[in-house]
């Protein structure tokens, strides 16, 4: 079944495919009750047990369906590095966290004089931290 489909026309069912099989295995583990909270966010969710037990019986069901096409069509799993998923994730944080120093406030209004003493050496801090988990994970990589 390999010929089927030209090389463009499977990358493009791959890539679709491990999509929704990481979305699905995601919604597995919120269900089996990994919700996490941290010191600004809270994840929760509020279904039933009942409504729990259909979602996984609808995820299982597709799971075997693409289990079933990558064994159909040979498709071959993808191997992620996620040391270099989380060195990504630190660079943007990094930056993301340089535009919300006082400076880089100015462009939603007046900055009071004091907050660039106060926030600018905690946000450096973090930012500094970010690189520096970024860099760990980058030599990890290698």
């Amino acid at each position: 079944m390999e010929n089927l489909l030209n090389l463009y026309q499977r990358g493009s069912v791959e890539i679709s495919l491990r999509r929704f099989e990481k979305s699905l295995r995601n919604a597995l583990s919120i269900l089996d009750g990994e919700d996490a909270s941290g010191f600004l966010f809270t994840r929760r969710i509020d279904i039933s047990e009942e409504k729990r037990g259909k979602a996984r019986e609808m995820i299982n069901f597709a799971l075997d369906q693409i289990r079933e096409m990558k064994e159909l069509f040979a498709f071959h799993a993808e191997e992620q590095d996620l040391a270099r998923q989380i060195a990504g994730d630190m660079s943007i944080s990094w930056e993301s966290l340089m535009d919300i120093r006082a400076k880089k406030l100015k462009r939603y209004g007046e900055v009071h004089p004091q907050l660039a003493e106060i926030l600018d050496p905690q946000v450096k801090s973090l930012s500094s931290a970010a690189l520096k988990i970024a860099a760990l994970f980058e030599e990890n990589a290698d």
